[in-house]
C-alpha cells in the first residue's frame, strides 16, 4: 500500500468521512451526502477521485441511478492504516 493513498485520503475530510461511512456498508451518493452533511456535488467529486485511486468501487455500473458505492479491499487497508496511525499518535 502506498503512502500516497493515505496522504490523498487524509488531505480531505470529505474523502476520509466517505471511506469511514462505507466501511460500514455500501451506500448511494445521496445517502452519503445526508450522512456526512455535504452537498451532493462534493460527494460525487470525492467518489470519482476515490474511484480513480481504486479505494471505492461502484457496485452497479450498469445502472445510471442509483449508483451504489462500496469500499474496495485497498480502501479498507488504507482506512485501517489511517486508524492505526491515529491510534499511535494519541498514545504518544
Amino acid at each position: 500500500m502506498s503512502s500516497d493513498s493515505i496522504d490523498f485520503v487524509i488531505s480531505s475530510e470529505t474523502r476520509l468521512r466517505i471511506l469511514a461511512f462505507l466501511s460500514r456498508g455500501s451506500s448511494t451518493p445521496t445517502q452519503l451526502a445526508r450522512a456526512i452533511e455535504k452537498h451532493l456535488s462534493h460527494i460525487s467529486r470525492a467518489l470519482a477521485e476515490l474511484e480513480r485511486k481504486q479505494l471505492v468501487a461502484c457496485q452497479n455500473p450498469q445502472y445510471s441511478k442509483p449508483r451504489v458505492y462500496a469500499l474496495t479491499s485497498q480502501g479498507d487497508r488504507v482506512l485501517t492504516e489511517i486508524h492505526r496511525y491515529r491510534a499511535r499518535m494519541n498514545v504518544l
